[in-house]
């Protein structure tokens, strides 16, 4: 799975649905420091490395029923990812990254 993000430069030349207006700098520059992301630059090109379920899984010390319950998701989805007979989706692609940084924040925002 790929996520592209583009460079404002190339974003100035994508047509935007009638109603929106292209940010300023400067709002970018105002959400940039709201975020806390002040020195933040996109990157051309960012990838999205595969998550290995049974690998994080193993690492937490869950069980498939464990692990579903925990994160919300369903026990048939965590086993045929384990079993790799399914893909996670691009969005629980992400919560599968996000869980295999930050497990404990995770678990407790869902809980």
């Amino acid at each position: 799975m790929t996520i592209v993000r583009k460079k404002l430069s190339e974003l100035e030349r994508v047509n935007l649905p009638k109603g929106y207006k292209r940010p300023t700098e400067a709002q970018i520059q105002r959400w940039k420091e709201e975020d806390g992301d002040e020195d933040f630059e996109f990157s051309e090109f960012r990838y999205v490395r595969n998550v290995d379920v049974r690998a994080l899984r193993d690492r937490l010390g869950l069980t498939q029923e464990e692990f579903a319950r925990r994160y919300r998701l369903p026990l048939r989805s965590v086993q045929e990812w384990e079993q790799y007979r399914k893909r996670p989706s691009p969005g629980t692609m992400t919560l599968l990254l996000a869980i295999s940084r930050k497990p404990k924040a995770l678990a407790k925002a869902l809980a």
